[in-house]
């Protein structure tokens, strides 16, 4: 099976060498690019078959066939659970990650994973390919995940994401209203010593940057004698004042979002491991990866794919909500 990767030359030296562009702007391997050399029309040059050794001008337009069948990634099972997809298109796909599913197998039972369903997606579709997931998002955490098809178009988004190009806006609701409204979280990151899998603020940790902003207040009531949580105005005996506010990440250190917003008063609801423990009626965190920035790796259109607010979440935000920043819910 072959794959077409399409590349234009942007802002280039003169004269650079088309192996130098293949492997240091592509990101393809010296295998790669012999294999690309040997079958018709495998690198092409404005539509002509070049040799490595041509010198590109600005502006020129690269192809190449690369060979995905050979790239079939072993250690993944195929899991055919099921998966809702946002956008896809040759080089990429992004898909809206359920609560609940993790990214990646932990363990030898662990079948049902997102790279698990991606792969059956993927092979039902006779596209088999290694399956490189951007950005992972915690089990707990729904919301969309950006899976890429091809070396060159993995080179090219981890790229985008150095340079701020590419990120992700998430939703959460937390305990209490932060103030200031609106506000950037600097500080460093770091493990509990002793804890696994627990993270906390740490001056000697890695940077980590959270900008957050409030998107709207409201009160939850939990009835008195049933175990029901809801948004409402007083109609139960404990009442907790709560808000929606959308985040974005400069950094992405393991359960940033969740540290940082707990170290300014407002953990988030159903946060068992840095908050106040699960909530009626949800039992995971409420955190929802809500919207992906990006621009497609070879053609540069600037693409925006968003996943609708899960239901689990919805049943806590008044209906007023709908009119804060075009949320999708």
């Amino acid at each position: 099976m072959e794959k077409r990767v399409n590349g234009v030359v942007e802002k280039v030296d003169e004269g650079i060498r088309l192996e130098h562009f293949l492997r240091g702007r592509m990101g393809l391997t010296k295998n790669e690019i012999s294999r690309a050399k040997f079958r018709r029309d495998g690198i092409c040059v404005n539509g002509e078959r070049r040799k490595v050794n041509t010198l590109l001008k600005t502006g020129d337009f690269v192809e190449v066939l690369l060979e995905t069948g050979e790239e079939v990634s072993k250690s993944v099972e195929a899991f055919d659970g099921g998966l809702l997809v946002l956008y896809e298109d040759q080089d990429v796909l992004v898909a809206d990650k359920p609560s609940g599913l993790t990214v990646h197998p932990v363990g030898r039972t662990d079948l049902d994973t997102l790279a698990g369903r991606l792969a059956a997606y993927l092979r039902g579709k006779g596209e088999d390919s290694v399956i490189r997931i951007f950005g992972r998002l915690d089990k707990d955490t729904s919301g969309v995940v950006l899976a890429v098809k091809n070396r060159g178009a993995a080179v090219r988004l981890e790229r985008q994401r150095e340079q701020g190009r590419l990120f992700k806006s998430y939703l959460a609701i937390v305990e209490g209203v932060p103030k200031p409204g609106e506000g950037r979280i600097d500080k460093p990151l770091g493990p509990v010593p002793g804890v696994r899998n627990r993270m906390c603020v740490d001056p000697e940790g890695k940077r980590a940057v959270t900008f957050y902003t409030l998107m709207g207040n409201m009160e939850l009531y939990k009835g008195k004698d049933d175990n029901s949580a809801f948004a409402g105005c007083g109609c139960g005996e404990i009442k907790k004042s709560c808000a929606l506010v959308g985040l974005r990440l400069e950094t992405g250190r393991t359960h940033q979002i969740r540290v940082h917003m707990a170290s300014i008063g407002c953990p988030l609801l159903g946060d068992s491991l840095y908050g106040n423990g699960k909530l009626p009626g949800m039992g995971r965190t409420a955190l929802h990866a809500r919207q992906l920035h990006f621009f497609q790796p070879f053609t540069g259109e600037e693409l925006q794919v968003e996943a609708p607010v899960p239901e689990d979440m919805k049943q806590f935000l008044p209906e007023a909500f709908t009119s804060f920043s075009g949320i999708t819910l």
